[in-house]
This record gives C-alpha cells, structure tokens and sequence, in this order.
C-alpha cells in the first residue's frame, strides 16, 4: 500500500459516515469517510459516485483504497469507472455486487426482490424497516447501547440505488471480500453469490453480524488492512 494512500469509506443502507468512527480510529492510515447522497428521488449509482468523488477530491486524496459495505456494493463499477487508476484496490464488506446489468433486488433473490419492488412501490419517498427488523437483522451482536442508537439513527433509503442496473464489477481491478459469517442481514449464502459475481477477489472471513464497524472495529480494521496488502 502507498504512504499516500487514503482508505475511502462508503456506508451501507440507512447509516451514514457517523457509522465509520470507531473503525477510523482503529485504522494506522489515512481515512475519509463519505455520504452516499442517496436519499432523494433523483438518486442512481451514478449520480451517487460523481459526489463521492467529489468528496475524495476535496479530501486531497489522489491514490484511494474503496471499502464499500452492503448496499454501497451497487457503487463499484461506477467509482471504478470514475477514479480508473488511482484506486489500489477495493474492499467489499459483506457488500451486495449485482450480476451485470442487473439491480440490487435481483440480487436478493425471488421472492424477496418481488416483496422489495412492491414497497418501494407503496413507499417512493422511503422505505425504513421496522424496529423488530433492524434488531433481529443489523443488531445480533451489537450491544443494547449500540442496538438503540442504531434504530435511532437509522434513516429511510429511497428507491434508486435498488432499482438502477448495474454496471460489471469484474472489471474491478484487485478486489477483497470480507465475508461476514454471522451476517443475518446479507447472509453467508447470498454473500457467496456477491463473491461470484467479482473477478477473483481475495475471500476473508470474520465472525461478525453485518455492522462489525460497531461490534468489532479493532478486527474488521486489521482485516481489511490485511485485505489491502493482499491484494
């Protein structure tokens, strides 16, 4: 990895770069965490990674490590395309990378995806999950502290990073997966298929539920330290 390097970090669904603090601190090198401007009707995979370079710009960052996590999976081809070879590699975490050409919710799967295009259907101003749902999906090893601020925080995800085709992540050059074994959100199974749909990514495992930025800062920060020096 470079000494100029900046690890870049996107977050998934419903959080937002408040999400990254702990692993920030956590990590022996430079870090920028950014917001995914995807909460408006206007939003798509495109117009979500022309800001986020914006950011990485801003930042001064000029060589980047992209460390996407679940739905900022959806991002990678178009961040790829936008940053061409200052990126060193990317490093997905627990992330859902559609097939190309297709959505987030093809990727979830029938009937799942039928179920999803329905309530963004009823809900085109935002869809956020339940309190019982966030707690038994995102929550299984976060602390009580943890678990309430998360559902305090949590913020409703409109319909465009979830029903926008993709472009073909394998042309992403070096990628990481960080496979969360104890995920209930993106379980092992369906991350697998994600893994399938990259170009011979580096496969790591931890013993994590899907926020291990929360649960487990220390670790995901060494592994995805580890993931960067593999690649």
């Amino acid at each position: 990895m470079n000494r100029e390097t900046t690890i870049v970090l996107v977050h998934g669904a419903g959080t937002g770069p408040w999400i990254w603090g702990r692993l920030q601190d956590s990590l022996p090198v430079p870090s920028v965490a950014v917001e995914v401007p995807s909460r408006h009707e206007d939003a798509t995979p495109a117009s979500c990674a022309d800001q986020i370079v914006k950011e990485i710009d801003k930042a001064g960052a000029e060589r980047v490590v992209i460390v996407l996590h679940s739905l900022a999976g959806v991002l990678a081809s178009e961040l790829a395309a936008r940053l061409g070879d200052r990126v060193e590699s990317t490093v997905f975490v627990a992330a859902l990378v559609p097939a190309p050409g297709k959505r987030f919710v093809d990727a979830m799967g029938f009937p799942n995806s039928i179920v999803l295009k329905l309530l963004f259907k009823f809900n085109p101003r935002g869809l956020k999950p339940s309190a019982k749902m966030l707690r038994a999906e995102l929550c299984n090893d976060l602390s009580e502290t943890d678990s309430a601020a998360l559902i305090d925080q949590y913020e409703a995800e409109w319909p465009g990073l979830y029903l926008a085709r993709v472009g073909d992540a394998r042309s992403i050059p070096r990628p990481a997966y960080i496979r969360l074994t104890s995920d209930r959100s993106v379980r092992p199974k369906l991350q697998d298929q994600m893994i399938a749909n990259l170009q011979n990514p580096r496969v790591l495992d931890l013993d994590a539920g899907h926020l291990p930025m929360l649960s487990q800062p220390n670790a995901l920060a060494k592994m995805v330290m580890e993931a960067i020096e593999s690649t």
